[in-house]
């Protein structure tokens, strides 16, 4: 039988996890292999979308030195592109060239100084130098530039919320739900933000609007089962977790939270696995190890 701790709060969790706010890939690619690349280059030297396709995948892999190369060769053959600058931008901030990486996405706003991809990505390349005015205001200006796009106000929520301006990112947040109620990925930061502020029965009732809308969301599933802990409801935040995982099998909160919550049910070797799953995504798991021990 598992130990019952519904009852009993669970401690600070030590995951150092930073705001899962909802994230948008790069330009899409329909290559498979490096060699279909090359052969969509080949076709048309000079379109653009053929170096992007390329140097997406490699970024996709992980490779962002294959990639830069790919996009520096499509920056000089192609004709000029702001969407190929900003995956530039990309590829060289993955490998902590920030300077690059700056000048990349100013190029491409030369080239189109309303291109809104390309002010996402310099507020992004602020908040990474520190420089969260500026963020901000590149933020907006994707916002004002695109008022229909989802990602820009996701992105000025989630900045807002990074430069500690918590109060006004759920203002702001609200206001964008109050238009589109329907939009997922904006329930989703709402959630977080509330969560950020420790309202967290806000926070899991706005996860649960979510589920209304998308009954196969594995974030909602797993951010529940994130607060399940934090309720100390671990039966609970095994069974969201288990649901988040199989709709996802890749979401690390999920495993991350579910490693927590079998730690405390007394599933000692099902807590290891996904501690360590979810520690190899990059999650600090120093709280199952402390409570099951290595």
């Amino acid at each position: 039988m598992r130990p019952n701790h519904a009852n009993r709060p669970i401690p600070v969790v030590l995951l150092g996890l930073l705001l899962l706010l909802p994230t948008f890939a790069g330009a899409a690619t329909a290559i498979h292999s490096p060699v279909d690349g090359r052969n969509r280059i080949a076709a048309d030297p000079e379109d653009p979308a053929g170096y992007i396709e390329l140097g997406e995948y490699f970024l996709h892999l992980g490779n962002a030195e294959e990639a830069i190369q790919v996009l520096k060769t499509g920056q000089i053959k192609g004709l000029p592109s702001p969407d190929l600058l900003v995956s530039l931008s990309r590829a060289y901030q993955a490998e902590e060239l920030m300077a690059k990486s700056e000048e990349a996405a100013r190029a491409a706003l030369a080239l189109d100084p309303e291109h809104v991809p390309a002010h996402l990505r310099m507020g992004e390349i602020y908040f990474r130098l520190g420089w969260a005015k500026s963020g901000l205001e590149s933020f907006r200006t994707a916002v004002d530039l695109a008022p229909d796009q989802t990602e820009p106000k996701v992105k000025l929520v989630g900045g807002m919320l990074e430069a500690g301006q918590l109060a006004q990112a759920e203002e702001t947040c609200l206001e964008f739900v109050s238009v589109d109620p329907e939009n997922v990925d904006l329930w989703l930061s709402l959630g977080q933000i509330l969560e950020k502020q420790e309202k967290r029965r806000a926070a899991f009732t706005t996860y649960g609007q979510i589920l209304v809308l998308d009954p196969q969301n594995s974030v909602a599933f797993a951010r529940q089962g994130r607060l399940f802990c934090q309720f100390g409801q671990f039966q609970a935040a095994e069974t969201a977790c288990r649901k988040a995982l199989e709709i996802d099998e890749e979401n690390s909160l999920a495993h991350a939270y579910l490693g927590i919550a079998c730690s405390y049910l007394g599933q000692n070797n099902e807590a290891r696995k996904h501690a360590a799953i979810a520690e190899k995504a990059g999650l600090n798991m120093v709280s199952v190890w402390k409570k099951i021990g290595q």
